[in-house]
Parts: structure tokens; sequence; C-alpha cells
């Protein structure tokens, strides 16, 4: 336990809106960008799930009365989808219409493949009416590129990753290498003809490969972000921003700290692994 509370004093802003607006804030004079995600995903009952739209009600509100450089990221099984796509639709609807009264704009995580197809879904319905949002994808999954494809076409934002959860070899590549190769192809695709995509690894290889395809293809800086985890990858997060490039950093925080950390660590073993090489970066 004393490990854990150690490691979610560096990955975790805290429990409260008031932790991860500070970090923001933190953040911001940095050079960095932020997105703030309030961790509970998998509820199930749908009081919790308001309970989640008011949250992030007030997120945005902090935001914009603090004067924070901050998007807000959201999970749809914290929203209910595990009770009903009808009932995430509806609450994510609500912070969609919430972020966009304050000008601000959501990106909606991707979670287990079991999830995929519904939350993309889910996403395409609103999007019309929602333009600022955006999605995960993750280049684990072997649909990736068709999804990626289809996003590209309807003019969507992507925050490519390559994603953490365990999943079924018939839907998922289990190689670190075609895991690598596929997000390099989907990057590729996403910084020449994506809306602002969002290049989400701390692999420094891909961030050179990067840096070297948009310098080749006259690619503005402004035309793509980086992000990357809160925590991870500190000097490189700030180097990149002071070469003029636009990091984002992805801000976690909530009550709920200690079910997010257990589950990100135990879902693979390779997240114990990435985090422990990182501790002292």
């Amino acid at each position: 336990m004393k490990l854990l509370t150690f490691l979610a004093r560096r990955y975790i802003a805290g429990k409260t809106r008031a932790d991860a607006i500070r970090v923001a804030k933190r953040l911001n004079r940095e050079g960095l960008l932020a997105t703030i995600d309030n961790v509970g995903e998998n509820v199930t009952n749908s009081t919790e799930s308001r309970k989640g739209v008011e949250e992030y009600a007030d997120l945005l509100e902090d935001i914009s009365g603090e004067g924070v450089d901050s998007t807000i990221s959201v999970k749809l099984t914290h929203l209910g989808l595990d009770i009903s796509d009808e009932l995430a639709m509806e609450n994510m609807e609500m912070v969609l219409e919430k972020a966009a009264w304050f000008g601000n704009s959501v990106r909606i995580d991707m979670e287990g493949s079991k999830y995929t197809k519904r939350t993309l879904e889910i996403f395409t319905g609103l999007a019309e009416r929602f333009p600022d949002a955006g999605i995960a994808v993750q280049s684990c999954l072997r649909r990736s590129a068709a999804d990626v494809k289809l996003l590209i076409e309807a003019g969507r934002s992507v925050r490519l990753v390559k994603g953490a959860y365990k999943e079924p070899t018939d839907i998922a590549f289990e190689k670190k290498a075609d895991v690598d190769g596929n997000f390099s192809v989907l990057m590729k695709e996403l910084l020449l003809k994506g809306s602002q995509p969002a290049i989400a690894t701390h692999d420094e290889k891909l961030i050179e490969e990067a840096l070297r395809f948009a310098k080749e293809n006259n690619i503005d800086r402004s035309r793509f972000d980086f992000e990357m985890l809160l925590g991870i990858k500190r000097k490189l997060q700030k180097k990149l921003a002071e070469e003029g490039y636009r990091v984002r950093v992805y801000v976690p925080y909530g009550k709920n700290w200690l079910p997010y950390v257990l589950r990100r660590l135990t879902e693979r073993k390779e997240n114990i692994w990435f985090v422990i090489k990182n501790i002292f970066d």
C-alpha cells in the first residue's frame, strides 16, 4: 500500500477536482497542455453514472473559471456503458453539451475490446452535433486500421494509443513489434490526413519517427499533439514543448484512484514494468 501511495503521488493528481486543477496549472506554467480524467470506470448503477456527469460538469466549470488550458477525457463505462448504451449516450451528450457551453472539448477514451464497437457507435452518433469531440483508437487491435480510415474520412480527431488491455490474439496483435508497426502506419496516416490527431506514446523511437515524418512532409507543429501520462517521461515532455510542439499531459484524479491504479497495473504485466522503468525519469 505504501508503494502504491508513493506511485499515486506522481501519476495521480489527487482525490479532488482542486488537485487536478492545481496540477494542470503547474503543467501550463511549464508550457504543457492538459487533459483531465476523473477516474471511476465500470459503474453499475444509473445513480453513479449521473454523479459522473455532474462531476465532469463541475470540472468543466472549474477549468473555465480558473483559466486552465485543459480538455477533459471520459470513459463511457464511467457514464453507464455497463448498464446500457442508451444511458451512456444520454450521459455523454450532457457532458458534450456542457463542454460546448464552455468552449472546451472532450476526448472519449477507448477501453477494453469488448467496448470498442459500442464506443465508436456512440461517438459517431454524437459527433455530428459535437464536431470538436475526439476519440481514442488502439494500435494493438487488428480492426483499428479500418476504424482510423473511417474517422479520417469523417474529419474526426483521433488520439492514437498502443492500448494497455490484455486482449485475445484473434482480435489483437500479440507481438510488441506488430503493435508498434501498426502504430507507425496509423500515425503517419493521421499526420498526413487527420484532424488535429494526438500521438499518444512515450516510445521515443516512435516520437522521433513522428518528428522526422512531419518534417519530411512539411506538417506544421500546430497540426498535431503529443500526449503522455502524468509523471511519465517528464523531461521529454518539457523538451518537446520547448521545441514548439504541442504536448498534452493526461491528468487523472478521483477518490477511486486505488482501484484505478490496481486495474492498470494488473491488466498486463507490461504495465508494471513500464511504471518501474519510468520512476526515475
